[in-house]
């Protein structure tokens, strides 16, 4: 099952043979087992969070009941979640910055600038190799950054590090290196230009993260999009340790 069907989701073997071996200390043992293997299973989830197909296709794919593939990325992507950690070495230099997840879900969501749906999510990367070290916020995207910052769990980890990178939208935020501003407009100096070479690397990482198709078009109910969101960054961050592991 493997070798035969680890390619749509863009990982490898020895990838997906990481992710099931971490999977198997949280596998629960009481009550009706699963009529499905756990290889099989986090390949459904996979399959889920790449391509976004619905549950009818991953069904019509994996010959198995929609209510079963329901099951399944119930209980795979929240575990998924769980495994995230980033290293909080405060050697390292961070960036932060927000970014709007289309949501289907409107109790949840709000229109936002680009007249969609969304939600907003504040994501915490360190710059050296684009790895994500927290996700946290998923409210409503009608709303500035900094609102959405001050209500995470970022904030805290900012506040320790002091040398967080961040645009000119989070201007006031002391535990934060925004531009300079000359009134209202951005100081465009030499020190701008360095700063924004620098901080354009979280660019980078969230354009990574949307290439799982999921936080494209997030069809589940919106209480699970940081579920979503943090199982993408575990398996993103994980193609990056296996990339750079000898």
């Amino acid at each position: 099952m493997i070798n035969s069907r680890h390619v749509l989701p863009g990982m490898t073997a020895a990838q997906l043979r990481h992710v099931i071996h971490a999977l198997r200390r949280s596998e629960r043992h009481c009550g009706r087992p699963w009529a499905s293997s756990l290889p099989r299973r986090v390949l459904v989830t996979c399959w889920h969070l790449r391509a976004n197909l619905t549950v009818r296709e991953l069904a019509s794919v994996f010959a198995i009941s929609k209510s079963q593939v329901h099951r399944i990325i119930v209980d795979i992507t929240p575990r998924l979640a769980a495994l995230l950690g980033g290293n909080l070495d405060r050697r390292w230099s961070w960036i932060v910055d927000g970014t709007l997840i289309p949501t289907r879900d409107h109790s949840t969501a709000a229109k936002s600038k680009n007249y969609r749906w969304s939600c907003n999510l504040q994501l915490l990367v360190r710059r050296a190799d684009l790895r994500v070290i927290r996700i946290d916020g998923a409210g409503p995207g009608n709303r500035n950054d900094p609102v959405h910052y001050r209500r995470s769990a970022i904030e805290a980890l900012c506040r320790r590090h002091r040398r967080v990178l961040a645009d000119g939208g989070y201007r006031g935020i002391r535990e934060l290196v925004t531009p300079r501003f000359h009134g209202r407009r951005i100081l465009r100096n030499r020190t701008w230009r360095i700063h924004r070479r620098r901080r354009a690397r979280v660019e980078h990482a969230i354009a990574r993260l949307k290439n799982w198709r999921s936080l494209r078009d997030h069809r589940r109910q919106g209480v699970h999009l940081l579920a979503t969101a943090r199982a993408v960054a575990f398996l993103h961050n994980l193609q990056i340790t296996m990339r750079d592991s000898p």
